[in-house]
């Protein structure tokens, strides 16, 4: 539903409820009269709002036609002059005000002054109503920060406030007071503790009467202003002080835990989706850059050159280690958790593997040091082969001297992968330079989700050097 049509049906909804509260404190035919006056001020007001904020503001300034809407603007001006004079001439009509002209006839006294305050000060809000609305819709595109979120709310606040306030002025000026000095501390009351004392409470763990206890000597110390305008202008109201206090406390208090529960709860169920959209997002990209065309060309190129050089049994044995990584990939990759000794045998085919293409040369030094891991322990599938992965990608070279160093070892329930690698910059001329192919930053993601606070990771670099330590709390 659009802004505007919502604007307009709670100002109808206001309307009408002024209207109806009018109509129920009118009595007698004298009090009848003077009723009819207040409706058509509420009318008057109301046809305002509806031509400025409905026809004037969308159609002329929204669209730059700065003058058209300076003229309809006036034009607006004069009917509400109109309007509240005539409202003021039913008005003073009932009270009999009038003066004796020497013909005798009876000349209703017009307070022409009144009138013209009247329409200038309901033209001013409204332009200050509209500025409201500019002003959250720029908010709105704004970065969602605490103070641009309090910013908003409370310019909410003033707009919905000042539009029932004017609506109330027609009706009885008590009224009108009365709710000006309330909804500021309503409102002031509801951002403390959603802001400020909630979260507090949740982070120092304070218990609920302490919390209560400051809940409580906040709202007082901020109701003294508002209870002290509102006694100024309302004699009556001293003897309502505290029971109004103690009213508004007994409202707001529960209504304002109820809320932020709700908020912490819509909040945790969006986080738990968002990670599990990534989880699954990252799964998904990570099979993908496992399972491709390159990986397996690789591998297949490197069973090819070794079956050239050597007899078929190690091209079988080759065969095999690929087909138990494929199958590893294919139906256990999916699920949240496998033994780590199975992530461990798939790093172990990875291994030898890459040792069949590079046993031939003499430069290139690979240690491993892969303890066995215990049947009870369990793990994220595909964490630790990225690394590995990595390093032969990058640490590797035919010409140069190379060297990997792989240990892993479990411990009082923590896994210790440690990799160290000699590092071989691709030349610009090679494709593969710009392509990472292991998907570092997708293993850091899942780590993220998947072991919150229970995984350090540390990474350094130098020109000749890469080192990955990693342990996870299983």
């Amino acid at each position: 539903m659009k802004l505007n049509r919502i604007e307009t049906i709670l100002a109808t909804g206001i309307y009408g409820f002024v209207l109806v509260l009018i109509f129920s404190n009118q009595g007698n035919s004298g009090s009848a009269r003077h009723a009819v006056s207040l409706m058509a001020y509420a009318t008057v007001i109301y046809g305002a709002y509806l031509a400025f904020t409905q026809w004037i503001s969308p159609s002329f300034f929204q669209v730059r036609k700065i003058d058209v809407g300076i003229a309809t603007t006036l034009l607006l001006f004069f009917l509400v002059w109109l309007g509240l004079t005539s409202c003021i001439w039913v008005r003073d009509y009932h009270l009999r005000d009038y003066h004796h002209w020497d013909d005798g006839r009876f000349v209703p006294h017009l307070k022409r002054g009144e009138s013209l305050g009247g329409a200038l000060l309901v033209l001013l809000l409204l332009f200050a109503y509209e500025g409201i609305k500019r002003l959250i819709r720029y908010l709105q595109h704004t970065r969602n920060t605490l103070a641009t979120r309090i910013a908003k709310e409370s310019l909410v606040v003033l707009g919905g406030g000042t539009l029932i306030f004017v609506m109330l002025m027609a009706v009885e000026g008590k009224l009108a007071a009365f709710w000006l000095a309330i909804v500021p501390y309503i409102y002031l009351i509801f951002a403390l503790n959603i802001y400020w004392l909630l979260p507090l409470k949740e982070k120092r763990r304070y218990t609920f009467p302490l919390y209560l206890l400051i809940a409580i000597g906040l709202s007082f110390v901020a109701f003294i202003p508002s209870g002290l305008f509102l006694v100024s202008v309302i004699r009556s109201a001293e003897e309502l002080f505290f029971v109004l206090w103690i009213c508004i406390n007994l409202i707001m208090i529960p209504l304002v835990n109820f809320v932020y529960q709700r908020q912490k709860d819509r909040i945790s169920q969006l986080v738990n989706l968002k990670m599990e959209l990534g989880q699954t997002s990252a799964d998904l990209s990570f099979l993908r850059s496992q399972i491709n065309p390159h990986f397996l060309f690789n591998i297949l190129n490197t069973l090819y050159g070794t079956a050239l050089q050597e007899d078929a049994e190690r091209t079988a044995t080759g065969i095999q280690k690929l087909g138990d990584m494929m199958r590893f990939m294919l139906h256990e990759n999916n699920q949240d958790r496998i033994l780590l000794a199975r992530e461990i045998d798939y790093l172990r085919n990875y291994i030898d593997l890459q040792l069949l293409r590079t046993a031939t040369s003499k430069g290139i030094t690979v240690e491993c040091d892969i303890a066995d891991a215990l049947e009870s322990t369990y793990i994220a599938p595909m964490l630790l082969i990225p690394f590995v992965e990595n390093a032969f990608k990058h640490g590797i070279s035919l010409q140069e001297k190379s060297w990997i160093k792989v240990s892993l070892y479990e411990s009082e329930g923590k896994v210790h992968f440690d990799i160290h690698n000699s590092i071989h910059r691709k030349p610009e001329s090679d494709p593969e330079r710009r392509h990472s192919g292991v998907g570092l930053e997708n293993v850091k993601q899942r780590l993220a989700m998947l072991y919150p606070n229970r995984y350090d990771l540390v990474i350094r670099e130098t020109t000749q050097e890469y080192f990955v330590h990693l342990t996870i709390v299983c």
